[in-house]
């Protein structure tokens, strides 16, 4: 853990308390909230007259880095597109020991540092969904079903009420930090679970406030799976889903392909949608294997196959794509269309359906500076002008 000045004044939440004589906690007055604003800028100016190194990811794919060390980060998709076995082959890539030689999906650990990771469960049954599934992370692992790990740990919040979810999440936490003492690695699945209202954005503040200190005070990375909505969109749900995607450093999204006629195939894509610290990775396909109980990468047969059940012109992920380097700045409507037909060999009717829908269903799309956004249009000087519109949080940090 990291060292902070008097950690014994952080209650679990994270909430700052003075300790009087007697020992019980008292509110902190203003000048004690400025001491702290003032203690916390003095660090700053020290840290800025060192040289300043940057931290190693903690999870690679393929020598990409994908994840860093105190974090919040996002795997987003669709109900039963296997959000949680994606969850849990990285799980199982942080676990795994040097002598492991299960293909996770080209995801690696830092080789010379330990996680301890930590599995919050909110939706899987306890007597055999969620002990399968922890189950399988240790197999892929290396490991036998009858082994323990030491850097393996778990809860369930399904048997609390959605009221106290985030108050047993919290006191999970504060004693999950004061067991280990090496980097936490924790999975949220699924964060919109955790909390009594997800599009309440009191409720999903006090979340999010909550990761924000942790990764700021504490050895602590978050991973939150989160569910799109239902239907074409892809945006995450509730306001929780909003806030989440702009805070997170990487966002992956899953989801099957689907073919001309929009069926869903068996072909896996994962997207990366965000990567802060990095340029945009290239996707990737998987397939669920029934003989492995989890995702494999895909042949090049099956893909090819996918692909070409897939083909039609202009297909949404591509237009999205292109909007988030072309529209940097506002562009007016012949320039858009120019540039997109030009690269996707549309015609000028289906680009206009497809930006229509895009804007009509509010498609998450992210600018080159990662924050969300949807595509917009006005008319300036009798122009028509499309732009990315940020998707601007309610409630100011």
């Amino acid at each position: 853990m990291l060292n902070i000045p008097n950690p014994d004044a952080y209650n679990a939440a994270g909430t700052h308390t003075n300790q009087n004589n007697s020992g019980h906690g008292s509110q902190e007055t203003k000048q004690d909230k400025l001491n702290r604003l003032l203690d916390t800028r003095n660090k700053i100016a020290e840290a800025m007259k060192t040289n300043i190194t940057f931290s190693h990811p903690i999870l690679k794919q393929n020598d990409k880095a994908v994840f860093y060390p105190k974090t919040i980060n996002v795997i987003q998709g669709k109900a039963g597109v296997h959000k949680s076995r994606l969850a849990e082959t990285i799980c199982s890539a942080l676990l795994s020991g040097p002598g492991n030689s299960k293909d996770l999906l080209g995801f690696k650990k830092d080789p010379l540092t330990r996680y301890v990771v930590v599995y919050v469960d909110t939706e899987r049954n306890l007597s055999e969904q969620l002990p399968y599934a922890l189950q399988q992370i240790k197999l892929k692992a290396g490991y036998q079903i009858e082994e323990s790990i030491t850097d393996f740990d778990w809860v369930s919040l399904l048997e609390f009420d959605r009221e106290s979810r985030f108050e047993m999440l919290d006191i999970f936490l504060e004693y999950v930090r004061e067991e280990y003492n090496i980097h936490i690695f924790i999975v949220l699945d699924v964060i919109t679970d955790c909390v009594f209202n997800f599009n309440d954005t009191k409720d999903s503040m006090k979340l999010i406030d909550m990761m924000n200190k942790s990764i700021n005070r504490f050895d602590v990375t978050f991973l939150c799976l989160i569910h799109e909505n239902p239907g074409n969109t892809d945006k995450a749900r509730g306001h929780l889903g909003t806030e989440i995607l702009n805070k997170a450093s990487t966002v992956i999204q899953i989801s099957f392909e689907k073919d001309k006629d929009q069926h869903a195939m068996e072909l896996i894509k994962i997207s990366y949608l965000k990567c802060r610290n990095s340029k945009k990775h290239d996707p990737f396909y998987v397939q669920y294997a029934e003989e492995q109980k989890g995702l494999v990468i895909a042949d090049t047969g099956t893909i090819k196959e996918a692909m070409d059940r897939k083909k039609f012109k202009a297909d949404y992920e591509a237009i999205i794509e292109y909007l988030t380097e072309i529209l940097k700045e506002p562009a007016a409507k012949r320039d858009l269309h120019d540039s997109l037909k030009d690269a996707l060999n549309c015609s000028e009717r289906t680009l206009e359906d497809r930006l229509k829908e895009i804007i009509e269903e509010k498609k998450t799309i992210y600018n080159t500076e990662g924050i969300v956004c949807n595509l917009q249009k006005t008319i300036e000087n009798r122009k028509v002008m499309y732009f990315l519109h940020p998707v601007i949080s309610e409630t100011p940090f």
